[in-house]
């Protein structure tokens, strides 16, 4: 079963894409070739062939079955294709990026960070699909061509879903294309419930804004000061709500061993912790950056103990109900009755193939809920107006803490960033089956929003969607 944290490819990836800016090497272009070669051969892998290409610090970073899990995914993504190929050395704000030109006409972008050794081996590495060239388009002609846009993408096989993109509350665009469910032909709608992936943290973070503006929490705070029987002392006495909330507590994720063996039975907060909990952690609390799933995690029963409610009931009630979010919520998969879209992902045979044995019984505060193209739009207007939360505390939220890339930084379980110098700030998600983006542009109220039943698709569709809107003159 592949690790949700390994699905790259398509993402915004904000732990490895942005970490990995490398400067001018000629060695990148053969760690590369090394590294497509073991895409190539990932169901057969060695220790050995690992400790060979990662440098030792990215191993016990992600671990040797995790590198496996990343390398096995790009493996049924692509297969042997890239290592074919002769990638193309770009300079870009960025760094060096290694560009590849796929035979479907798809391009592939690809980061690596080499270690400042003799060997030179990878130290970071990020990969994703690059968005086709934008076109410049007057504003009234927008809507149309975000039409054809989106319908030629489905057509191709590379986007089902839901697509919005709005001015305050007035629609540019809005359509859905593709099926929900691929055996009884239901389509998408604007109001289909399409799981977000980890576009959850960014309502956690408004669940924890509320509880600090309140005054029932500082960020400052401890962990033990609200979980005091949490069983990991140093997550207890030295982690900070902060550093959950920022990725800076040294705290991990959830998707081991453990979780894998218990995800069709997990349906609370409390199980999702018993996976990771008495893991070590992966640096000091405060000394590193790491993408967390665990974090949020810790976050939402946090939530759980000052509300007195299951962190589902306080999203319901403090979060979906007052924006007006009526297809949203951390569905049970088996749940025949909620209508959410089924992910999907093709096979190595090209055939579509449901995402049912990947997913677990319930979704974390981590990610895993699931909303529809309406309801997020909703959520944006309740940024905008205030029925959240107060716009200095969303601002505290919105605030960089950590710098990733040019333009591109991480708050409090929000993701910032400057497209054509416009701000904005909101989150993505993706595993197998699923991809989703949420863009919101606080100063102009521009709201974009992608939410895909497969993998792969909703970030090339969503970068192709800002470049455009925010180049043009409307």
């Amino acid at each position: 079963m592949r690790r949700g944290v390994g699905m790259i490819i398509g993402l915004l990836a904000l732990c490895t894409w942005a970490l990995a800016q490398p400067a001018p090497d000629t060695v990148l272009p053969q760690r590369a070739a090394d590294f497509w070669r073991l895409v190539a051969e990932a169901p057969t892998v060695q220790d050995s062939q690992l400790e060979a290409l990662f440098s030792a610090s990215s191993i016990e970073r992600i671990g040797r079955d995790g590198l496996r899990d990343l390398l096995g995914q790009l493996h049924e993504d692509l297969g042997d294709t890239v290592v074919k190929l002769t990638p193309t050395l770009v300079q870009d704000q960025g760094g060096s990026q290694l560009q590849y030109e796929l035979p479907d006409g798809r391009r592939l972008g690809m980061r690596l960070t080499l270690e400042e050794t003799a060997e030179r081996r990878i130290a970071r590495f990020g990969v994703r699909f690059l968005p086709p060239a934008v076109p410049s388009v007057p504003g009234p002609e927008q809507p149309a061509a975000i039409a054809d846009h989106v319908r030629a993408e489905a057509a191709a096989g590379r986007f089902s879903g839901a697509v919005l993109v709005a001015r305050g509350a007035t629609p540019i665009q809005a359509l859905a294309v593709g099926l929900a469910d691929r055996v009884t032909g239901r389509a998408n709608t604007l109001d289909t419930p399409i799981n977000l992936g980890s576009m959850n943290k960014m309502f956690t973070a408004i669940a924890i804004g509320q509880l600090q503006a309140a005054g029932r929490l500082d960020w400052t705070d401890r962990v033990g000061r609200h979980l005091p029987q949490l069983p990991n002392a140093k997550i207890r006495d030295e982690v900070s709500v902060e550093q959950l909330l920022t990725h800076t507590s040294g705290v991990g994720s959830y998707w081991n061993d453990r979780y894998q063996s218990a995800r069709k039975q997990i349906d609370d907060l409390a199980g999702f912790l018993a996976t990771f909990v008495d893991e070590p952690l992966l640096f000091e609390p405060g000394q590193g950056n790491e993408y967390s799933n665990g974090g949020p995690v810790i976050l939402g029963l946090i939530i759980e103990a000052i509300s007195g409610q299951s962190y589902y009931d306080y999203m319901r009630e403090q979060l979906y109900e007052p924006a007006g979010m009526t297809h949203s919520g951390h569905f049970l998969s088996t749940d025949q009755e909620a209508g959410f879209a089924i992910g999907y992902r093709r096979d190595e045979s090209g055939q579509w193939q449901d995402n049912g044995d990947w997913l677990g019984l319930r979704g974390s505060a981590a990610g895993g809920g699931y909303a529809s193209a309406n309801d997020l739009l909703a959520f944006a207007q309740a940024l905008g107006d205030g029925r959240l939360l107060d716009r200095a505390t969303l601002e505290q939220l919105w605030q960089a803490r950590a710098e990733l890339g040019p333009d591109f930084g991480y708050g409090y379980l929000f993701g910032t960033g400057r497209i054509n110098g416009q701000r904005w700030v909101g989150h993505n998600g993706g595993a197998p089956g699923i991809s989703a983006d949420f863009r919101y542009y606080p100063d102009s109220g521009l709201t974009i929003i992608v939410l895909a039943n497969q993998d792969q698709a909703a970030m090339p569709m969503s970068e192709w969607l800002n470049a455009l809107l925010t180049a043009t003159a409307n």
